[in-house]
């Protein structure tokens, strides 16, 4: 029974992505176009002048938070992420 729901639920979920993609043209942000963005933004230079901090931060534009684009839309946008990323970094550096 729970195995039926979770096929339903999979499916489900692969109709709705078929559905946004190709009918609504949903498309994900480009992450380079926001990698700028955030370079742009005073905090993100403060921080990226840093050399320990620098390290970590291509590091994570590679394999880490920063390669979600959504996460980096967050990043931007919302103070408390954007506070929770530097503490992140700062705390990495140590």
């Amino acid at each position: 029974m729970l195995l039926f729901l979770l096929l339903c639920l999979l499916t489900a979920g692969f109709f709705i992505e078929i559905f946004q993609k190709h009918i609504l043209r949903v498309k994900d942000p480009d992450i380079h176009e926001l990698w700028a963005e955030l370079e742009s933004e005073e905090w993100f230079q403060e921080l990226n002048d840093i050399p320990e901090t620098k390290k970590w931060i291509e590091l994570d534009k590679q394999n880490g938070l920063l390669k979600d684009p959504y996460y980096v839309r967050k990043i931007i946008d919302q103070n408390g992420h954007r506070e929770g990323y530097i503490r992140y970094i700062l705390d990495k550096t140590k």
